[in-house]
């Protein structure tokens, strides 16, 4: 019988201490139903335990976790890497040891013992079909930005993207944009041309997509976009062809735990084959195995020869979050998106 819980924090922080012993209490930016195969798992591998789950966009984890008066989490999770490891670089994780090493081809996905990578995420086109019946779809970022200019009409107004001030996950995309490809100005002020649509989470893009209020999405999280497609006809997914970032979802245990031991456990089950497999076959996200594929993947897109960029989770993401270069960087993005 399933037992998460998915709850405000005001029901489990009223638990009395001794019934909060076998209770792990989950912060994740991860959607419920994305990852809820894994909860379900988890928790029949371990009968004592009962998951606690809260749910928040990126941004609203992190500021969530700054708050010294709220109690802490057991377990963090989170797609925005460079906040994750921002957490962890001031001290609010504890590390852990026994965690999997899911490939040694893999040195990135881990950092310093304490965050914890599970998931391969590549980040992805997504355009509605019938708006491109009889037109050429872009399958590179050049491509798309010569498209934004030549057939500006088309566009005006019905191309979406993460809002980069206020979503954690869009600020990371749009700063390794700018550091993976040189034109990424060129193509954010092509956006701004356009009254790009701007939101803070892929499910509110998906939605516009797929009743063709937008006809194109840019920078979208793959796997939430590939498992969308997978049931709704009216949208496809393009893993661009000259590059693709890759988000690495990460969890690591608080350092003020109540459930160290259990919080351990769970993330060691995320990166164990049985996790993985558990990813691959039946969650909405996308394994950091990547032998094992994905159900969400039919056309194979994960092992095209597509230019693959894994975000590493690595202390050089604190850069563009040094406030002076965040404030620098958002007023020029907000500049070209005319925002």
């Amino acid at each position: 019988m399933l037992r998460i819980a998915f709850v405000c924090y005001l029901f489990f922080s009223s638990l009395p201490l001794m019934a909060q012993e076998s209770n792990l209490r989950i912060y994740s930016a991860t959607d419920i139903s994305a990852i809820r195969p894994l909860l379900h798992e988890f928790e029949t591998l371990n009968p004592e335990a009962t998951i606690l789950y809260r749910e928040f966009n990126t941004q609203e984890l992190y500021d969530e976790l700054l708050d010294p008066i709220l109690p802490p989490p057991d377990v963090v999770i989170s797609s925005a890497s460079d906040l994750q490891v921002k957490l962890v670089n001031d001290g609010f994780a504890q590390p852990i040891y026994d965690v999997p090493n899911v490939s040694s081809h893999q040195p990135w996905a881990q950092w310093s013992n304490e965050l914890f990578g599970f998931t391969y995420e590549p980040i992805v086109f997504v355009y509605n079909k019938e708006s491109f019946q009889n037109r050429s779809i872009p399958h590179t970022h050049e491509a798309l930005a010569e498209q934004l200019r030549e057939q500006a009409k088309f566009y005006q107004g019905r191309i979406g993207t993460y809002d980069a001030a206020s979503s954690g996950l869009g600020y990371l995309v749009a700063s390794q944009d700018e550091v993976t490809f040189s034109l990424t100005g060129r193509l954010q002020e092509s956006l701004g041309r356009a009254r790009a649509d701007i939101h803070c989470c892929t499910s509110l893009l998906l939605t516009r997509l797929t009743t063709g209020d937008l006809v194109f999405g840019y920078n979208l999280l793959g796997s939430y976009a590939m498992a969308k497609a997978m049931n709704n006809e009216h949208i496809g997914v393009i893993v661009p062809e000259d590059y693709a970032l890759v988000i690495v979802r990460s969890a690591f245990v608080h350092r003020d735990a109540k459930a160290a031991e259990l919080g351990a456990d769970f993330i060691a089950y995320l990166r164990s084959p049985a996790g993985q497999q558990t990813i691959a076959n039946n969650t909405a996200l996308m394994p950091l195995d990547r032998t094992l594929g994905s159900h969400n993947d039919p056309e194979n897109q994960l092992n095209s020869s597509t230019n693959f960029h894994p975000i590493r989770l690595a202390p050089e993401l604190l850069l563009y979050l040094d406030q002076h270069k965040k404030t620098q960087f958002l007023n020029s993005w907000s500049q070209a998106l005319g925002d």
